[in-house]
């Protein structure tokens, strides 16, 4: 099964195109691997990956893929100072974090 294959299976095909660019050519291991470094489920953070891209395609936004899953990071992180009962799901946060501070490729 192709990496394309397993994200669609996840988290649609839309959502899965959107993650894979923002991938821009690294494997899904390395958002796997992102995703398990934060204790999260890695199709949330497919989902989050694919809202982020969008976003950034919208405003013409131009960042490496190391700099957006960094980005997907400091969401998890800001996320978990939530209690458990109260927390949001990472695309949330992403929604959140991208409402307050917008993304700065450079920051």
């Amino acid at each position: 099964m192709t990496d394309r294959a397993k994200l669609a299976a996840a988290v649609g095909e839309a959502d899965a195109d959107a993650a894979l660019r923002l991938l821009g050519g690294l494997p899904l291991c390395a958002l796997v691997e992102a995703a398990d470094g934060a204790g999260e489920d890695w199709p949330e953070w497919a989902r989050a990956a694919a809202l982020l891209q969008r976003w950034t395609e919208s405003r013409g936004v131009a960042a490496d893929a190391r700099r957006k899953l960094g980005y997907l990071s400091c969401a998890a992180e800001g996320a978990r100072a939530v209690p458990a009962a109260m927390r949001p799901t990472l695309t949330r946060a992403v929604e959140d974090f991208l409402a307050t501070h917008g993304f700065d490729p450079e920051a």
